[in-house]
Formats: C-alpha cells, sequence, structure tokens
C-alpha cells in the first residue's frame, strides 16, 4: 500500500471519511510514527556507505558519513583493500585480550567496534590513506510524504501493521484506551512476524558475498 492508502484505510477504520477531528496531516504523521517504530524494532531497512580510510586515524564520525539516514546498528564491515570482513569487538575485549596501548597499532584494519551512538572504530589503524571499509548497516527509512511513497523494503502483507501502530496512536489520542490498546497489540504481532522474516531472509551484506 502506498501513504494515500494507507491513509484511507485508517480513516476507514476509524470511521471518519473527513477531516473534522484527524487531518491528513495527522494521520500521515501517525502512520509515519508507525512505520519508524517498526522499523526500530525490527531494523528491517538495511544500507550501505563507504567510509574512507584516512592515515593513522582510529575513529571515524559516522553522523557525518551517514547523513541523513538515522543510523541504528552496524551489520557487516569489509575492508576494500583486502577484501576481508573486519571482526566485530569492543573496547573492552580489546583492552582485555590485546595490551592497554592496542590503540597505537598500525596496520591494515581487521576488527571494528562501536564507541557510543555514532563513534566507529577499526583496529589496526591504516598507515596510508585508503578506499576505506564498506559499511553495512540499518538505519530509520525515509518518511513518506507523497500520496505515492510506499513503505520501503515491507512485504505488503506486513502494511496492515502500520495501520495498526497508526490507529493505537490515533485512539489513544481520543481517550479510546480499550480499542488504542488493541491495535497495539496488533502492531506488535506484525512486529513479531517481521522480525522473524527479517532475520531469515538474506541480508545486502550476504548477498554481496553471493
Amino acid at each position: 500500500m502506498n501513504l494515500k492508502e494507507l491513509r484511507k484505510s485508517t480513516r476507514k477504520i476509524i470511521n471518519e471519511e473527513t477531516d473534522v477531528f484527524f487531518s491528513d496531516d495527522d494521520i500521515d504523521f501517525a502512520i509515519n510514527e508507525s512505520y519508524f517504530e517498526l522499523a526500530d524494532a525490527t531494523e528491517f531497512y538495511e544500507r550501505e556507505a563507504m567510509i574512507p580510510m584516512l592515515k593513522w586515524r582510529t575513529y571515524y564520525d559516522l553522523s557525518k558519513i551517514l547523513a541523513p539516514d538515522t543510523f541504528l546498528s552496524p551489520r557487516r564491515c569489509q575492508n576494500v583493500t583486502t577484501s576481508k570482513w573486519l571482526d566485530p569487538t569492543d573496547t573492552r575485549e580489546m583492552d582485555y585480550h590485546t595490551y592497554v596501548q592496542w590503540e597505537k597499532t598500525l596496520g591494515e584494519p581487521e576488527k571494528y567496534f562501536m564507541r557510543g551512538n555514532w563513534w566507529f572504530g577499526v583496529f589496526p589503524k591504516p598507515t596510508q590513506d585508503g578506499i576505506g571499509i564498506r559499511f553495512y548497516y540499518t538505519a530509520i527509512p525515509p518518511r513518506m510524504m507523497d500520496d505515492s511513497d510506499i513503505p520501503v523494503d515491507i512485504p505488503r502483507e506486513f502494511h496492515v501493521g502500520i495501520v495498526d501502530g497508526a490507529l493505537a496512536d490515533l485512539m489513544g489520542q481520543e481517550r479510546e484506551t480499550q480499542k488504542a490498546i488493541q491495535y497495539w497489540n496488533s502492531f506488535q504481532t506484525t512486529v513479531n512476524k517481521l522480525a522473524a522474516f527479517v532475520d531469515g531472509r538474506t541480508s545486502i551484506a550476504e548477498y554481496k558475498v553471493l
């Protein structure tokens, strides 16, 4: 379903064909918030980007590299120079299994880690500027704005969940608590089903390997 169809389905269920109580903008906002919640809960929206490797640099600010995407989590990383996939790690593991001054180690990156929400780190750090790291990640999808916009990367059978999430929001605004809970539970059912679907599908990174 596109945004127009999602809006129409939502209006039909709340039995409101006019914008007396809810304008199109109100409903579109609720639909998009439901869409974003679904993305956050299941991480179905996968993207890829290049992180240029810079000489002697360990950390890279993803907020600048991945803009304007709202980054959720890393999936896989590949060193383009060596064609090798980097192993995920974290700073505690590095401190414990390597040595205190591991951040000074030079060489082709073999591992990656995150510090906070946006800082991406590599180990070892490169000795020269390079093509970089192919970075696969999940994000919040773009907002649906035009009537013809559709939920990206979600099979049609899961679109009803977006409507359920929107209805939970709108019913809550009307203080229809029981109905809001009913639609929220239906939304959670879609979350669980979509999460299982995402876990079983081939990711972008896996597809590139085949």
